[in-house]
This record gives structure tokens, sequence and C-alpha cells, in this order.
């Protein structure tokens, strides 16, 4: 993989990663379970886990150096 790829991959992998920390604390200081909105998010959530998942199984299938600083986040979001 080229250097420019693994770059952008791993950029993608920090913002997602990112974004999945903004929907957790949002989710859990929502009040009203019960809202639309709320729901939402939490599919939301649920893909950007998916999609995370999905880039982090992708260095490591490459054999990437890069996946050893995400391995750990791998087994925590696979757990969820």
């Amino acid at each position: 993989m080229k250097p420019e790829s693994i770059k952008i991959l791993t950029a993608e992998v920090d913002y997602k990663l990112e974004r999945i920390e903004f929907f957790k604390e949002r989710l859990e200081e929502w009040e009203n379970k019960e809202d639309k909105e709320y729901d939402q998010s939490l599919r939301r959530l649920n893909k950007l886990i998916d999609e995370a998942v999905n880039l982090i199984q992708i260095m490591k299938l490459e054999g990437l150096d890069e996946f050893s600083r995400y391995d750990e986040i791998l087994r925590k979001l696979s757990e969820s």
C-alpha cells in the first residue's frame, strides 16, 4: 500500500474514532431516550463503529505497521 494511502486510511480511522467518542458522550447525556433523534444518533454510532472496524481490519489484512496502534481499539469496538 502506498504511503499516501496509508496516511489517508489512518486519518479516516482517527476521524471515525473521534466521532464515535462524540456520539457515545452525546448518547450518555441524552435525557429522553424515546426521542427520534436519540435513535438516529444510536444508529449513526453503530454505523461509525462498523466502518471503523472495517478500516482497521483492512490495515490488519494489509499487514500495516500502523495496525498495532489500533489493535486494542479493534478489540474494544468488536466487543461493542
